[in-house]
C-alpha cells in the first residue's frame, strides 16, 4: 500500500513538472527597448513639442523622466505568454533573433476653448502612442497596439507653452485625475492594461490597418491653415485616431499607418537620447481601411440676444476591403453632428476643435457599435439598410483579428 502511494506521488510530481515545463516553453522572452518617437511625418519640435522639451530632464542616474515613468509601468505587467527582459545590453551583444518591444509616441495635438459660463479655458492635449513588437535582426514589425490618451485641464487664463509643458510633465510622472473616474492616470496607464490582456502570437496570418486617408475639397476648406500647407500630419492624426478607437473597442492589433502603404513600407523609429533612426519594415495589411473625409459643416440653428445654437458636423466615407480577393465589406457614408449653445457675445469660436470632436465621436461610435449595435446610433449615422448590413459584416470580420 505504501509503495502504491509513493508511485502515485511520483506520477503527480512528474505531471506537475511536465505542465511547468510546458508553461515555461510557452512563455517567450521579449526585450524591452524603451521609449521612442515615430518620425515618418513629424518634426519633434512641432508635432511633439511638449514631450520634446521633457526628454532632456533626467534624474540622478541620467534617466529621462519619461523613460523612468514608463519602466515603472512595464515592471508591473503580468503578460499572458511572454516575459519582459530589461537587459537590452544582452540583445545588442548578438541575440539577434529576439523580439523587441517599445512604446512609441507618434503625435500630440493641443486644443483650447474658452468657457464663458465658468470663465475658464478648457484645455485638451491628445496624445497618440503605439506599443510595437518587432524582430531585432530583420527589423520587421510583428504587431502593434495603438492607443490614444487625453490630457484635459482647466485654467483661468490661456496657458503659456511652459504651463502646458508642466501639465504634460505631471501627466507623464505622477499622473492627473481622470475626469470620469477621479482616479489618477498617467500617459502609460493603458500600457499595463493592454499588455496584461495581450497574447503575443508566433505568427499573424491576417492583418488589418488604415491604408489611406483623403480629405476632399469641402473638408480642406475647414481645416487650419498650417494643415493646408502640409496635410500629411493631419492624415496621420486621423489614421491614428481611428486605429486607436478600433483597437480599444475590439481588442485587436493593427498595422501602423504609412502613406502609400505597400510591400516593404517602413516606419522610422528614434529612441530618446539617441540619434540613431531605425527603419521598421511593416507588413502589408490583408484588409484595407480607407478613410475619405468628405467635409465639415457648421450651422447657426437659432439666434437670440442671449444665446446662439450651433450645429457642427463631420461627413466621411469608410471603406473596408480585402483587395487580394476583390471583396468589399463596407463602403458607406457616415456622419456625426454635435449641438452647442454659445453666449451671443462670444464671436471667437474654435470651429476646428468642434469638428475634431465630431470626428472623434464618429470614430469612437463606429468602433464601439461593431459589437454592440445601438439602433439610435445607426439611425443618426446612416439610416440605410445597407449600412446596418455593413456593420454586421464588420462585426464578423473583427473576430479574425482577435
Amino acid at each position: 500500500m505504501k509503495r502504491v502511494t509513493q508511485v502515485k506521488l511520483l506520477l503527480i510530481l512528474l505531471c506537475n513538472l511536465i505542465v511547468f515545463n510546458n508553461v515555461l516553453a510557452s512563455e517567450k522572452k521579449v526585450f524591452y527597448a524603451g521609449f521612442s518617437f515615430s518620425g515618418n511625418y513629424i518634426d519633434k519640435s512641432s508635432s511633439i513639442q511638449f514631450t520634446n522639451q521633457l526628454i532632456n530632464e533626467k534624474d540622478e542616474n541620467g534617466i529621462d523622466i519619461i523613460s523612468k515613468s514608463l519602466i515603472k509601468t512595464i515592471k508591473k505587467v503580468k503578460a499572458k505568454n511572454f516575459n519582459i527582459d530589461f537587459d537590452f545590453a544582452d540583445l545588442e551583444k548578438g541575440l539577434e533573433e529576439s523580439v523587441v518591444m517599445a512604446v512609441v509616441l507618434d503625435n500630440e495635438t493641443y486644443f483650447n476653448e474658452y468657457e464663458p459660463i465658468s470663465k475658464t479655458y478648457m484645455n485638451n492635449i491628445q496624445m497618440f502612442f503605439q506599443i510595437i513588437f518587432y524582430n531585432f535582426k530583420t527589423k520587421k514589425l510583428i504587431t502593434s497596439i495603438p492607443y490614444d490618451v487625453s490630457v484635459p485641464f482647466f485654467t483661468k487664463n490661456e496657458p503659456t507653452e511652459k504651463e502646458i509643458t508642466n501639465y504634460i510633465r505631471e501627466f507623464y510622472t505622477v499622473g492627473l485625475k481622470d475626469m470620469n473616474s477621479e482616479k489618477k492616470i498617467n500617459a502609460f496607464s493603458h500600457v499595463e492594461k493592454s499588455l496584461n490582456d495581450f497574447e503575443l502570437k508566433e505568427k499573424y496570418n491576417l492583418r488589418i490597418g488604415v491604408t489611406s486617408v483623403k480629405f476632399e475639397d469641402k473638408a480642406i476648406a475647414a481645416i487650419p491653415e498650417n494643415y493646408k500647407k502640409n496635410i500629411k500630419p493631419l492624415e496621420n492624426i486621423f489614421a491614428q485616431l481611428f486605429s486607436s478607437r478600433l483597437s480599444l473597442h475590439n481588442d485587436i492589433a493593427l498595422v501602423p499607418y504609412i502613406e502609400g502603404m505597400a510591400i516593404g513600407a517602413k516606419m522610422k523609429q528614434q529612441f530618446v537620447n539617441s540619434d540613431i533612426i531605425y527603419d521598421i519594415e511593416l507588413p502589408k495589411p490583408d484588409y484595407n481601411i480607407d478613410l475619405t473625409i468628405r467635409g465639415f459643416k457648421k450651422v447657426l440653428a437659432k439666434k437670440s440676444d442671449v444665446n446662439n445654437i450651433y450645429f457642427w458636423a463631420t461627413f466621411l466615407n469608410l471603406k473596408i476591403s480585402q483587395p487580394d480577393l476583390n471583396k468589399v465589406y463596407m463602403d458607406d457614408d457616415l456622419k456625426n453632428v454635435i449641438k452647442k449653445s454659445i453666449p451671443s457675445q462670444i464671436t471667437d469660436i474654435n470651429d476646428w476643435y468642434k469638428f475634431y470632436i465630431t470626428t472623434y465621436e464618429l470614430f469612437d461610435g463606429f468602433s464601439y457599435n461593431i459589437n454592440a449595435m445601438d439602433e439610435k446610433w445607426i439611425l443618426k449615422t446612416n439610416k440605410t439598410d445597407e449600412f446596418k448590413k455593413s456593420m454586421q459584416n464588420i462585426g464578423k470580420l473583427m473576430v479574425k483579428f482577435k
